[in-house]
């Protein structure tokens, strides 16, 4: 079993506090250093619009700073990550901005507005076409925003709630027991949702229809797959006993591959589209990887 070594581990601190994001840089804080609440949050402040939804690259691969519905379940992962009062105003102003930009003739979320396009954005993020590239939104993002409505439920109309609930599962277990890589992840932000009723059953059905489509060997996890690690990012995890030796090789993996700047890079580009923008969102990404690293070796007591 391979472990970060204490060396390895300060030469990622130094590369999040010299190039990272201030927002990696409190987050890191967080985590390692016992840094406050309040301090993540005043960062993740930068990123919120006056409608309540996040922008200005808080994904890294969305560059325009017009709020929408993925880039605010961005910000509503770090504000699980960091455990964020309900009453908190980003909290609040939040979920109203999923309430206020719901489609309930159609009873989803679309995932970018059509100003993604007058900004660099990689290429899987055009607004043409979008509905039918992420499935009509009957998943991403709709499944990942009703788990944060129940996590953060102060000022969610019980009805709604209630409704988009049972659609939601409805539809989960309609799903054939294999399942595309960003809808499994979905599923898992939302049923990571302790609030969320009837879990277990959410759970069993994410261990037939999610697990197969896991990597299972170090050759696959060097492409753009389902990485053990994603659907399972703590020892906690339900679905931690059923993909163990899965989730042991993608730990040893991620030891290797950080670089000699003591980042994790993403193993993916934008091809030749927006190169300046690309170099940028590049840096962005290796600053979000590395804390999101650090923090998942630590759960698994993989740092010396």
């Amino acid at each position: 079993m391979k472990k970060l070594t204490q060396s390895a581990f300060q030469r990622a601190k130094n590369f999040i506090m010299d190039q990272g994001r201030a927002l990696d840089q409190r987050r890191f804080e967080f985590h390692f250093e016992d840094g406050s609440t309040d301090a993540v949050l005043a960062a993740l402040t930068l990123y919120q619009n006056d409608d309540g939804g996040f922008g200005h690259s808080l994904e890294p691969d969305i560059r325009t700073p017009f709020s929408s519905a993925i880039v605010t379940t961005v910000g509503f992962q770090i504000l699980r990550e960091i455990r964020a009062p309900v009453s908190h105003v980003l909290v609040r102003q939040g979920i109203q901005y999923f309430i206020a930009t719901y489609e309930a003739s159609q009873q989803v979320w679309p995932i970018v507005p059509p100003e993604v396009d007058d900004a660099p954005h990689a290429p899987w993020w055009n607004y043409e076409n979008s509905t039918e590239t992420f499935g009509q939104f009957l998943v991403n993002p709709r499944a990942e925003i009703v788990g944060y409505l129940h996590e953060f439920s102060d000022g969610v109309p019980t009805k709604l709630l209630k409704t988009l609930t049972a659609t939601v599962l409805e539809h989960l277990y309609s799903l054939p027991d294999e399942m595309e890589m960003h809808d499994s992840l979905c599923f898992v932000r939302l049923a990571e949702t302790e609030a969320l009723p009837n879990r277990d059953k959410v759970w069993a059905k994410l261990a037939r229809s999610a697990a197969p489509g896991v990597a299972r060997n170090v050759d696959q996890l060097t492409g753009y797959v389902l990485k053990p690690l994603w659907l399972v990012p703590s020892p906690e995890s339900p679905l931690a006993a059923g993909l163990k030796d899965e989730v042991e090789m993608n730990l040893d993996f991620e030891i290797e591959q950080q670089g000699e700047d003591g980042s994790w890079s993403p193993n993916f580009s934008w091809g030749d589209q927006y190169p300046e923008a690309w170099r940028t969102a590049k840096r962005e990404w290796q600053s979000r990887f590395t804390v999101d690293t650090l923090k998942t070796l630590k759960d698994f007591g993989r740092i010396e």
